[in-house]
């Protein structure tokens, strides 16, 4: 008797399933301790049925991954216009940031935690990648262009996202000291990254 086929909506219903299923077990057990069978048997179904609709494992982690950066790519989109002076953007960004860490912390140390096999191979993955980070980026180049802050605009855009994700992962492994206020820490950190940032132009 031939299988009978998906349809378009119920293979969209069971990516949704698999992505929430896969996310749990990678984050969980690392991108070496998850096998094929195993989200299978997570998502209650057979393992040719997983193999059938999306391939092999890497596969599977591309588009967890995938989903991940351009959900939290939509955050950072939406901070990005929510104020129109580069400063303001840039605190909206920040705090975004952490939003979008405390509420999605799966997501997050799935995107940025996580040892990661190459993505070469797929472009859509590296597409919400770069997307992600890009309203950081086109802030750091408005602060730049209007002489707010002076230097290489990666340079800016990497100091500035350390920071924040130094923070936020922390906070996450609970292991800030007496554990602060997280949303005035957090203020601080940017506050003193942007005035080193101006220092250092300053000096240049």
């Amino acid at each position: 008797m031939p299988r009978t086929k998906l349809t378009d909506q119920q293979i969209a219903e069971f990516k949704a399933e698999l992505v929430d299923a896969a996310t749990r077990l990678f984050v969980n057990h690392g991108y070496a301790g998850v096998t094929m069978r195993a989200i299978a048997r997570e998502l209650t179904c057979s393992p040719m049925k997983a193999y059938r609709y999306f391939g092999d494992k890497d596969e599977v982690f591309a588009m967890v991954r995938t989903a991940a950066y351009q959900s939290f790519g939509k955050s950072q989109q939406e901070a990005y216009f929510s104020a129109s002076d580069p400063t303001e953007r840039l605190t909206a960004l920040g705090r975004a940031y952490y939003d979008y860490a405390t509420k999605n912390q799966l997501q997050y140390r799935l995107m940025f935690e996580l040892l990661q096999p190459n993505p070469d191979g797929y472009p859509e993955l590296s597409e919400a990648s770069r997307a992600a980070m890009t309203p950081l980026r086109t802030v750091v180049s408005e602060l730049i262009a209007q002489g707010t802050l002076k230097g290489d605009t990666d340079l800016i855009t990497n100091a500035i996202w350390s920071g924040v994700h130094g923070v936020v992962s922390l906070h996450l492994a609970g292991k800030l000291l007496r554990q602060p206020n997280i949303s005035e820490l957090e203020e601080t950190m940017m506050a003193s990254v942007f005035l080193g940032l101006k220092l250092i132009g300053d000096n240049s």
